[in-house]
């Protein structure tokens, strides 16, 4: 993966440049908590045939350096330090979960970067049950996170190797990091601002998705200015992988329209 230097912290991330020269958008992918770039893996390299795309390891996680941050706000700023690194004018950016709130802070605080939005699995506002809060915070302490319910938002037909597939990306994951990755979840609020976001935006959620559910995105496609919404069938919390053929062609065909 190649990485660069962000405010003093090594920042990996995979590229993966368009395999044909045609009017291709540029996409940067952020992931959600206790995640990294990998888990979006497939869809890139899908994507790429027609596209620039480019997925981040947020600080602590994945090959990336540092230990986390408890905002997204905090986040969004080493996104939008990497997509200038890229030399990139304008581009789309993509986010799942904790991702998601932080392409909205990217979009907020770099306006002139941002010229659509794909928001994954996600919500103007994050909140977290105290019972998950308090879990991760006893990770945190004692350095190691205890296995729950490995199935927790997916859908019922989603494949037991589908689920592995992303439990193996978010197992190196260090603990503090996850806990810090949920107050920013819970501390993520903009639905006061979403008026001020005005670029093409594309909401995706996953039919069965118990996370951040439809009227989550309801939300985004009612407030945000322009805004529309995709359900994935056969999909919960993370359509990218449970249905990737049905994501990718609703991902596709709103790349296309920004052309």
């Amino acid at each position: 993966m190649p990485t660069t230097n962000i405010e003093g912290l090594k920042v990996s991330f995979d590229h993966y440049p368009p395999s044909a020269d045609s009017d291709a958008q540029r996409v940067m992918y952020i992931h959600g908590t206790g995640c990294n770039a990998k888990v979006f893996a497939s869809h890139l390299r899908s994507m790429s045939d027609q596209h620039e795309v480019v997925a981040i390891d947020l600080p602590g996680h994945g090959g990336s350096d540092g230990s986390g941050f408890r905002s997204a706000t905090e986040h969004a700023f080493f996104v939008g330090a990497l997509i200038k690194h890229l030399n990139w004018e304008s581009c789309v950016v993509a986010g799942h979960s904790l991702g998601g709130g932080i392409a909205l802070a990217v979009a907020l605080y770099f306006e002139e970067l941002v010229g659509a939005l794909m928001l994954i699995d996600t919500g103007a506002r994050l909140r977290v049950s105290p019972t998950v809060l308090e879990l991760a915070r006893k990770a945190a302490e004692r350095g190691s996170v205890t296995s729950g319910d490995s199935r927790l938002g997916y859908a019922d037909s989603t494949p037991q190797d589908v689920v592995d597939s992303v439990s193996a990306v978010t197992a190196g994951c260090n603990p503090q990091v996850v806990y810090k990755d949920w107050i920013a979840d819970d501390s993520f609020d903009c639905m006061s601002r979403l008026s001020q976001i005005t670029v093409p935006t594309l909401a995706i959620c996953g039919e069965q998705d118990p996370l951040t559910p439809l009227k989550y995105h309801e939300y985004l496609r009612d407030n945000l200015p322009r805004c529309e919404l995709v359900t994935i069938a056969n999909a919960g919390h993370w359509p990218f992988v449970e249905n990737r053929e049905a994501f990718d062609a609703a991902v596709s065909k709103f790349l296309s329209g920004l052309a």
